[in-house]
């Protein structure tokens, strides 16, 4: 999947990824035991500003409704944040 920077539009390139971040943010989302979601942390070698992208799939047996439902409830706990020079965008993965 390719991704963009929210500040300024440059294509992140795999460098980019910060896999420090990335692996912290990943061993909290499984200590937690949240499912179908990925987090991803990218810092723009452009113009310095970071994203983190939430990916957001549907788990096993899992119903649109259900899925639209926990994926609304997570935008709305993500909006709540805010990290300075960080933006959180969330995507859909099949």
């Amino acid at each position: 999947m390719m991704r963009a920077c929210t500040c300024c539009r440059k294509t992140f390139v795999p460098r980019e990824l910060l896999r420090e971040q990335t692996k912290g943010m990943e061993a909290e989302r499984k200590q937690l035991g949240l499912e179908g979601v990925a987090f991803r942390y990218y810092a723009c070698s452009a113009c310095g500003h970071a994203d983190i992208f939430v990916d957001v799939h549907p788990l096993a047996g899992e119903d649109e409704e259900t899925f639209r439902a926990r994926r609304d409830e997570l935008e709305r706990a993500v909006r709540q944040l805010h990290g300075e020079g960080v933006e959180v965008v969330i995507t859909e993965r099949a």
